[in-house]
């Protein structure tokens, strides 16, 4: 029985390596298409981010069906970690070795994640002030009129019981 789990898990851990392996070189790949605005790359790196996302959540369904399984015997099902420290004994290091390292890829990803988005809402924060810019003209509106009457910037209410 903890064979048939510790079989699970290490098969598992394989297949996660794998797609994070292939998670970290598209999302390389995809900061760099985003800082030398290369469109056309992007929106094939967006479906193949979505393939990789699909297999990330059969994986995430997987490692649950995992951790259920070790529940149902009465094993610890906290984590695969936990999990992995109570049922094996000659691979034990190496599995531990395995899921700390996905750990740490997880946390990469996370942080490149977080790159990206950071670049995109600066990207698009330019945009709309380049767009702003062309709406008036080249020049930019100001924000407060000095000496300027309120009803004629569009701020005043109007009381309609009056």
């Amino acid at each position: 029985m903890n064979d048939r789990l510790l079989e699970a898990t290490t098969l598992f851990m394989t297949q996660l390596e794998v797609v994070q392996g292939e998670l970290s070189a598209l999302m390389a790949e995809k900061r760099t298409a985003m800082t030398q605005i290369q469109g056309h790359d992007l929106a094939r790196i967006s479906a193949d981010e979505s393939v990789l996302i699909t297999r990330l959540q059969k994986l995430l369904r997987e490692r649950n069906r995992i951790l259920e399984f070790a529940q149902e015997r009465d094993l610890p099902s906290q984590s695969l970690l936990h999990l992995v420290k109570a049922i094996a004994q000659e691979t034990r290091d190496e599995l531990i070795a395995r899921i700390e390292q996905a750990q740490q890829t997880a946390a990469q990803l996370r942080h490149e994640s977080w790159v990206h988005w950071i670049i995109s809402h600066r990207s698009f924060n330019h945009y709309t002030e380049l767009i702003d810019l062309i709406a008036h003209c080249g020049q930019q509106s100001p924000t407060y009129h000095e000496g300027d009457d309120e009803s004629h910037t569009g701020g005043a209410l109007l009381d309609a019981s009056i």
